[in-house]
Order: C-alpha cells, then structure tokens, then sequence
C-alpha cells in the first residue's frame, strides 16, 4: 500500500490564483510517481450569445475549445519543466461539476486535486463547483486554498466522528501518509445529540489505532470530547497542532432549518487555511435498490 495513488485529475481555470495550487498538485503527483490528467471545462453559458428574437444565435464553442486546448497546452509543459513525465489533456464543455466527475471515473483516477476560494456568493444558498465536485464522486479529493502553500504533508489531523465511512476514509490516506512519512493525529469528536457517541468515537479511535500500528503509521491520539459544532473544533486542532492535511468524510446533510446555511462539507471546504482530503463512502447496494433499478416495461394507469 505503499503507491496507489496512479492517476490524479488536476481541474485548471487559467487563473493566476492556480499558482500555490499547481505547485501542491505537482508536488503530490511526484511522491506517487502518478499520471496527471489535466481538464478544464467551459462552462455551457459561456457556449453562445445572441437572441432567438432576432434571429440570430452565434455559438463560441469551437473556438473556446481550442483556447483551452492551447492554455492546457502550456500548463503541461510548465508540470514537465517540473518533472512530471506522464501528462494528459482534456478540454470540454458543459457542466463543470459533472464534466470533471465522469471524467474522473473514465480515467480510472485515484485522486482529485483542486484549487478553492470562498466564493462570492454564499455556497449554502448558490451551490459552488468545488462542493458539487466533491459531494458527487466517489474519488478521495484534496482541496487546496489557492493562499496555501503548503506542500509536503508531514502531519495530518484524522479526524473521528460517529458518522460513517470513518475507518474506510484509512484507504486514501494511508498512500499518502507513508510517502510523505506523515504523523497523524486523532482526533474524537463525539455529538451530544447521539446516544453513547462518545463510547462509539473511542471504540472506533481504538480500532484505528491497530490499524496504523500494522502500518508502520506514526500515531498520537489528540483528545476525544464532545463537541456541539464538529467543523469548528477540527479547524481548531488544524491550527492548534500546525496540521499540513485534515481529512474529512464527506457530510451532506442539511437540516430543513439551515437550509440557506453551509453545512459540515461546505464549512470546511472555504475555511480550511491547509488543504483536506475528502472522503466520501460508497453505500453498499441492498437487495431493494437492486430491484428498482432492473428495467421493466411501463405500462399506462
């Protein structure tokens, strides 16, 4: 389990803000002596202008197609320059959430590394491309504050909620943590709203603590404790215990009364000052799912 990091998707926007963000993407990339595939999507409004009033609609997509097919060009001779021999290309247009995701799962990634920045509109009411990006695929992704430069992961904050996925979330940080001979800290945040979350969160610390163990993984545990907002105690221990990577798992839930609030995802997402790994459980298909999914014939009420 030492390189299973292969293949890592690298979304690029051309901004100048991608500097810090290429620099950690390169630097992932070459510890696992992995294949980057670089993509940048044009986003379907920017496709065509004009009116079907008048008459006339101009579309654009040929010609924005291959602007990126040229920048793109240039962004992997500047990853070359730096080392990185197996580099592809890809420039589409529509959705650039979903583009980005199915492109992710054709080319069999391992990893999806991208840059963010709180955006300008409030992601709990306007969803963001960052957190639709990374609550709709089951690739581990690293986010990177576009003002981060950290690059090397040499302490990584783990941290354990009663919530699930969390022993599977070891599959994806343990390539990284042995390339990078990372300490990982645990940390256990039990819920005042969950019966017995706390025996749960220290039963599931020691079970993690056998597992590293086995690893040959630099463990401490941090503390365990309960905590009423769990994104606010985990942003505390990244500063508290200078972490350069936290790794979450991915929480989409949304309470009908924060509705126009950022939920657990979205909070660490835009205020993490280091990057984080995602980590989002495939739910096993039961034998109900299965039947709903099998085609049969419609026929009329």
């Amino acid at each position: 389990m030492t390189n299973e990091i292969k293949n890592i998707v690298i979304p690029v926007d051309f901004s100048k803000n991608n500097v810090n963000f290429l620099k950690a993407a390169i630097a992932i990339a070459k510890r696992h002596s992995a294949n980057i595939h670089l993509i940048n999507v044009v986003k379907s409004s920017l496709l065509g202008t004009g009116s079907a009033g008048i008459g006339k609609f101009y579309y654009h997509d040929n010609t924005l197609l291959t602007n990126s097919e040229n920048l793109l060009d240039q962004v992997k001779k500047k990853l070359e320059h730096a080392g990185c021999t197996q580099v592809e290309t890809y420039a589409a247009a529509g959705s650039v959430a979903r583009s980005i995701t199915e492109y992710a799962v054709e080319k069999s990634a391992d990893l999806i590394v991208l840059g963010v920045d709180y955006p300008k509109k409030r992601p709990g009411f306007i969803s963001s491309n960052a957190y639709e990006i990374i609550t709709n695929t089951f690739v581990p992704v690293i986010s990177v504050p576009y003002h981060c430069t950290k690059h090397e992961f040499q302490h990584m904050l783990f941290p354990v909620r009663d919530t699930e996925g969390v022993i599977s979330k070891l599959q994806p940080v343990l390539p990284i943590a042995k390339r990078n001979k990372s300490k990982i800290s645990l940390l256990g945040i039990g819920s005042d709203k969950i019966h017995n979350s706390l025996l749960s969160v220290s039963n599931t610390i020691e079970f993690l603590k056998v597992k590293l163990a086995r690893q040959k993984v630099d463990y401490a545990l941090q503390e365990v404790s309960i905590a009423a907002n769990a994104e606010d105690r985990i942003l505390q221990a990244c500063k508290s215990c200078n972490a350069d990577l936290v790794a979450v798992n991915v929480t989409t839930e949304k309470p009908l009364a924060k509705i126009f609030q950022n939920n657990f995802t979205e909070n660490i997402i835009y205020k993490s000052d280091i990057p984080v790994l995602f980590y989002r459980k495939k739910k096993p298909e039961d034998a109900l799912a299965q039947f709903v999914t099998i085609p049969y014939p419609m026929f009329p009420v």
